[in-house]
C-alpha cells in the first residue's frame, strides 16, 4: 500500500513538471509527401521536441552511447553531438574542427527519447543544413531549397588611399559582432580580424588578388566563427571601421604613417622614447580569470564542492589584495558573479582592457574520487606532451571536454592550428615562463600543498590573451585534504595570498628590468 502512494506521489510530480505530451507538425512545401508530425513537450516554461522524430523526419544517420547519454546527428557537411542533461550542442564540420553552443534549456532523455530545446535547436539546423527552417508555435516549416548563398562573406578587396589602405569584406548581411587587432613582427605587421557567427567562402577568399601591402591572407573557419588573417608589408599606424554606403559590407581602413610622421619618431630625444616605452609596459593590469561558472560547473568536489564557486571566491578575494596593496595596479575580471563566459570571450576582456598579465585560476580532479593525488600545478600554453598534461586540458576546455576521442582531436588541433592560433602571443612566453616560476616559489613558501611543479598544455582560454598568462590548478577537490582547503575562507584567503605574493614579487623584478633599460622584446616577436 505504501509502495503504491510513494508512486502515485511520484507520478503527480512529473505531471506537475512536464506538461503532457503533444505534438506539431513539420512541413516540407518542396516534398509535402515528407511532412510529418514531431512530439513535443514543456518544461520550465521551455518547449522541447523530440529529436527521435526530428531525425527520422530528415533522414539523418546516428550513432548513440546509451550509457553516456549522448547521440550523434550525422548530416552531410557535420556531426551534432547531444547530451542528455546537458546545454550545450557540439557541431563538428569534416575536418573535425568543432564548437559550441550553448542551448537555452538542458537536453532531456525520457521515455527511451532524447528531447531538445527547440528555439535553440532548430538555428542548430538551419546553419548544419543551409537551409531556411522556420519554428513557432503552429509548427516548423522547411524552407523552399537552399539559401541562395550559404556564405555571409563572399569575397576580400583592398583599395590604395593616400594615408594607406581599405580593406573591403564583402557581407550579405549586416554582421554587427566582429574585432580586429594587429601586431608588427619584424618588418610585417599582422593583421586579425575576427567575426562572429558566419561563414565565409574561404576558396574565394583565398585566391584574392594579393598587393604590395597586403601579402598574404590566411582563412581560419568554424562552426560558429571564422578568422580572417592579412599579413601586411611595413608597420601601421592603426585601423579604423568605416560605415559602407547602401551595402552590408565591412570596410577597414588601415593607416600607415606619412614621411613627416616617421620623420618625426625619430627626431624624439632617445630618453623620452625610452621612458614612454618603460611606462607602456608597466605592470598595472592585471586581468583575473574565475575558471567556470553559469551552466559550466567544471569539476564537482568529493564533497559536491564546485570548481566554479571556488575559483570565483580565490579571484575575488585575490583581486581586493592588489586593490588594497597594489593601488596603480587596474584589477580586470572576465567574471565577478555565477555567469557563464565563453572561452573566447575572456580573451577578449583581457585583450580590451589592455592587460599586462593574465591569470585563470582552475581547480584540479583525477577522474575517480576520492584520490591520493594533490597539489597545485601551474600551466602554460603549449602543447601538451604528456597524457596527464592532455587530461587537464580536455577537461578544462569545454569542447573537448564534452567529446570522446578527444586525444586525436586535440592532436590535430594542436599539429594544424595551434601556431597560428597563438602567433599573436609569441613574444610573451619567456615573461609567463619567469611569472610561472616566480608564482611557483611564492606558493610553495606559503601553502600546506604539494608543488607539481610548471607544465605545459594547450588551454584555449589561454589562447586569445595577448600578453603573459598562465593557468593555475590552485588543488585537487577530488583530494578530501585539498578539497577542505580549496571550499574553506581561510584557505582561500591564503590561496589568494600566494598567487598575490607573486604578483607582487614579479611585478617588481620586471619594472626592475625596465628601468635598467633591458630589452624585454614585446615589440620585436621574439
Amino acid at each position: 500500500m505504501m509502495r503504491t502512494f510513494f508512486y502515485l506521489l511520484v507520478f503527480f510530480f512529473i505531471l506537475s513538471r512536464c506538461e503532457a505530451q503533444n505534438t506539431i507538425p513539420i512541413r516540407f512545401p518542396e516534398e509535402p509527401v515528407r511532412n510529418t508530425q514531431i512530439g513535443i513537450m514543456e518544461k520550465n516554461g521551455i518547449r522541447y521536441g523530440s529529436l527521435n522524430d526530428i531525425v527520422r523526419a530528415f533522414k539523418f544517420h546516428t550513432r548513440q552511447n546509451p550509457e553516456a547519454l549522448k547521440v550523434d546527428i550525422q548530416t552531410p557537411s557535420y556531426t551534432v553531438r547531444i547530451t542528455a542533461n546537458n546545454p550545450f550542442a557540439i557541431i563538428i564540420d569534416a575536418k573535425e574542427n568543432a564548437s559550441i553552443v550553448q542551448m537555452s534549456g538542458f537536453s532531456l532523455f525520457t521515455a527511451d527519447a532524447f528531447f531538445v530545446p527547440l528555439d535553440q535547436f532548430i538555428p542548430i539546423l538551419k546553419t548544419v543544413l543551409e537551409q531556411e527552417i522556420t519554428f513557432d508555435p503552429t509548427g516548423i516549416v522547411v524552407g523552399r531549397g537552399r539559401i541562395a548563398s550559404p556564405f555571409d562573406i563572399t569575397g576580400v578587396s583592398f583599395e590604395e588611399k593616400s594615408n594607406g589602405y581599405l580593406i573591403r569584406l564583402r557581407c550579405n548581411k549586416k554582421i554587427p559582432d566582429y574585432e580586429s587587432w594587429s601586431k608588427q613582427i619584424g618588418d610585417n605587421t599582422w593583421l586579425y580580424v575576427t567575426l562572429a557567427n558566419v561563414r565565409a567562402d574561404v576558396e574565394s577568399i583565398k585566391r584574392s588578388a594579393l598587393t604590395d601591402f597586403v601579402k598574404q591572407i590566411l582563412v581560419f573557419q568554424s562552426p560558429t566563427a571564422v578568422q580572417l588573417t592579412f599579413k601586411l608589408k611595413g608597420e601601421i599606424s592603426g585601423t579604423e571601421p568605416l560605415t559602407a554606403d547602401n551595402s552590408n559590407d565591412i570596410l577597414l581602413a588601415v593607416h600607415t604613417p606619412t614621411v613627416e610622421q616617421i620623420a618625426e619618431r625619430k627626431s624624439h630625444d632617445y630618453q623620452q622614447t625610452l621612458q614612454k616605452e618603460r611606462d607602456k609596459w608597466k605592470l598595472d593590469v592585471v586581468v583575473i580569470d574565475a575558471g567556470h561558472g553559469g551552466n559550466d560547473p567544471g569539476t564537482i568536489g568529493v564533497a559536491n564542492v564546485k570548481e566554479k564557486d571556488i575559483t570565483l571566491a580565490i579571484a575575488l578575494k585575490l583581486g581586493r589584495l592588489i586593490e588594497k596593496n597594489l593601488p596603480k595596479v587596474k584589477v580586470v575580471y572576465t567574471r565577478k558573479t555565477d555567469t557563464f563566459i565563453e572561452l573566447y570571450r575572456r580573451g577578449q576582456i583581457a585583450n580590451e582592457s589592455g592587460g599586462k598579465l593574465f591569470i585563470s585560476i582552475h581547480c584540479n580532479a583525477m577522474p575517480h574520487k576520492p584520490n591520493p593525488m594533490n597539489g597545485f600545478e601551474i600551466y602554460l600554453l603549449r602543447p601538451g606532451k604528456t597524457e596527464n598534461a592532455l587530461r587537464i586540458a580536455e577537461r578544462e576546455n569545454a569542447v573537448i571536454k564534452l567529446e570522446e576521442g578527444y586525444e586525436k582531436r586535440y592532436q590535430q588541433l594542436t599539429e594544424e592550428n595551434f601556431i597560428l592560433l597563438t602567433m599573436a602571443q609569441s613574444a610573451y612566453v619567456k615573461y609567463s615562463e619567469q611569472f610561472a616560476n616566480t608564482l611557483q616559489r611564492e606558493m610553495t613558501q606559503h601553502l600546506d600543498v604539494s608543488n607539481n611543479g610548471v607544465k605545459q598544455a594547450g588551454f584555449y582560454v589561454l589562447v586569445g590573451a595577448s600578453m603573459p598568462n598562465v593557468l593555475v590548478e590552485t588543488g585537487y577537490l577530488s583530494n578530501k585534504h585539498d578539497e577542505k582547503i580549496l571550499s574553506s575562507e581561510k584557505g582561500q584567503q591564503r590561496i589568494s595570498e600566494a598567487i598575490f605574493g607573486g604578483i607582487k614579487r614579479y611585478k617588481q623584478e620586471y619594472e626592475k628590468s625596465l628601468n635598467e633599460g633591458k630589452d624585454f622584446g614585446l615589440n620585436s616577436g621574439e
